[in-house]
């Protein structure tokens, strides 16, 4: 993947095609980038954009970010317990493609928005089943409190109140089985291997490139 932040460009080669991003979005992109797969947090983010980019607040950030991950694909960008954080390019990753994440043996196509568990046939999920299904698996074992879900979630897939979001779980665990999503470590989590976290040292194949006579920066990997 390739961000020209002069034309808010990004190349994504694996695909062979490139998409356009708003100010606002390239600058939030670029953060993500040159951390290197270290997670950030909302502020952390929002105290790196340039204050012309900024949203009004730290809060938005996530915003941002989902719509970052329409464009460019959901698997690109990982949810941790500290944050948002770019995948390592180099490191191996169980999906078949930018639009499906994976974990613990199940899989989500998320422009379909339904979910594959084994040689079973396709769960389709409601909008808030599959907005909480799909935060667990990008947390890829770790466990994720109540009000951490309901605040994470997008405005329009958000239950009324945060008790609601243990509504939404006993209906996921009832379609998908009850043995999927343990209860533990102050929240609840998805049954399976917990991955480590990319380590800066991993990171290879990273390019900052500043060009001094546009101030033009691109960065690729």
């Amino acid at each position: 993947m390739e961000l020209q932040t002069s034309t808010g460009m990004v190349r994504l080669h694996a695909e062979s095609r490139a998409v356009m991003l708003s100010g606002q979005q390239v600058a939030v992109l670029a953060v993500l980038i040159t951390a290197r797969g270290t997670p950030l947090s909302r502020e952390a983010i929002w105290a790196a954009m340039p204050r012309g980019y900024r949203p009004p607040t730290a809060a938005q950030i996530g915003v941002v970010i989902a719509n970052i991950r329409k464009k460019i694909g959901a698997a690109r960008i990982l949810t941790g317990a500290d944050g948002w954080w770019m995948r390592d390019p180099i490191a191996p990753e169980p999906v078949d493609g930018t639009d499906v994440l994976a974990f613990g043996g199940l899989r989500l196509d998320v422009e379909h928005r339904y979910v594959l568990d084994g040689p079973a046939r396709p769960i389709r999920l409601g909008p808030q089943g599959f907005a909480v299904l799909r935060l667990l698996v990008e947390a890829r074992g770790v466990p994720r409190s109540r009000s951490w879900i309901w605040s994470s979630l997008p405005p329009h897939d958000r239950p009324a109140t945060i008790a609601a979001v243990s509504v939404v779980i006993h209906c996921l665990r009832e379609r998908l089985g009850c043995n999927r999503i343990i209860t533990g470590g102050g929240g609840w989590r998805l049954a399976g291997p917990v991955k480590p976290r990319p380590r800066t040292a991993e990171w290879a194949g990273v390019r900052l490139e500043h060009r001094s006579r546009c101030g033009d920066t691109s960065l690729s990997h």
